[in-house]
């Protein structure tokens, strides 16, 4: 899979791919590259004048050796990286304990090119790529600044401590916020039979407004604006929190049905898999 807004961000790429390694691939010490893999790595190592290897590693070690970043320090690992058959519609990637990468079953991998044109290598533990991707989605928090708590060591071997994230805030209208609102009938737009609770300040049906393409991602889309009628929606608290905090796939349940009544392809010219990606729900592929 390409990296998506979030990831680049994540990692400061250009570019880059990753995947759920396999049981076999583990059995194996085995990645065979997908389409964005393969192309990441063919064009990275063309566009430096290197050519990869074709055939049997043991039949030119050095050819077959390439060099790559390891994800998060930058340590310099050399992965065998070859097309096994004469015809080039495999490309073949060594995992190595030896070499200093060999991730477990389960765990995404994942390739990118840094801003200095160094392409580097790294794995994680799926549950902490997502919860990295969702540090992100901050258009939700109810305020300027929040904690991220987590154990001293990451499963990626990167430090985390306790620290106070400082997140930029795009201004948001409350009159369109309300506009929606009355459009939706003062009714969650996820399940229309939802109960609401009555607000005492308003006296109408308590909901929570949402962008459906977050609003923190803004930068992104120069050319339309997100906090629009045509990107907010109305929900009750327990859908809210559950586009960010519930499992992928009702999280993705709901996105889904908001996409498809905001159209967002047409309106923001991004695809429901994208919109995904964005709230790190996206189905990794294997």
């Amino acid at each position: 899979m390409k990296f998506g807004i979030v990831q680049k961000e994540l990692f400061n790429a250009k570019a880059g791919s990753y995947s759920i390694v396999t049981e076999r691939e583990v059995y194996d010490s085995q990645i065979t590259a997908t389409d964005a893999e393969s192309s990441l790595l063919v064009d990275y190592y063309t566009s430096k004048g290197e050519g990869i290897h074709v055939g049997n590693v043991a039949l030119d070690r050095q050819a077959a050796a390439k060099p790559f970043k390891l994800y998060p320090k930058g340590d310099v690992v050399y992965l065998n990286l070859v097309y096994p058959k004469p015809e080039k519609n495999e490309l073949r990637l060594y995992l190595s304990s030896t070499a200093g990468f060999k991730p477990e079953k389960g765990m995404v991998w994942f390739l990118f090119l840094d801003k200095d044109d160094d392409i580097w290598i790294g794995a994680m533990q799926e549950r902490r790529w997502r919860e990295k991707g969702l540090l992100r989605v901050e258009d939700d928090y109810p305020s300027d600044v929040f904690s991220e708590m987590d154990s001293t060591k990451a499963d990626d071997g990167e430090d985390v401590q306790a620290k106070t994230v400082e997140v930029k805030r795009w201004r948001r209208s409350g009159e369109i916020a309300l506009k929606r609102m009355q459009l939706s009938k003062f009714k969650c737009e996820f399940d229309r039979e939802h109960n609401l609770f009555i607000a005492r300040s308003t006296g109408c049906p308590f909901l929570e407004s949402h962008h459906v393409v977050p609003i923190r991602f803004q930068p992104h889309f120069k050319k339309v604006s997100l906090d629009t009628i045509k990107n907010l929606c109305c929900l009750c608290p327990n859908c809210h929190r559950a586009i960010h905090h519930s499992e992928e796939s009702y999280a993705r349940a709901i996105l889904a049905k908001l996409a498809e009544c905001r159209d967002i392809e047409r309106n923001f010219s991004i695809s429901l898999e994208d919109l995904f990606r964005l709230y790190s729900v996206e189905e990794i592929v294997r």
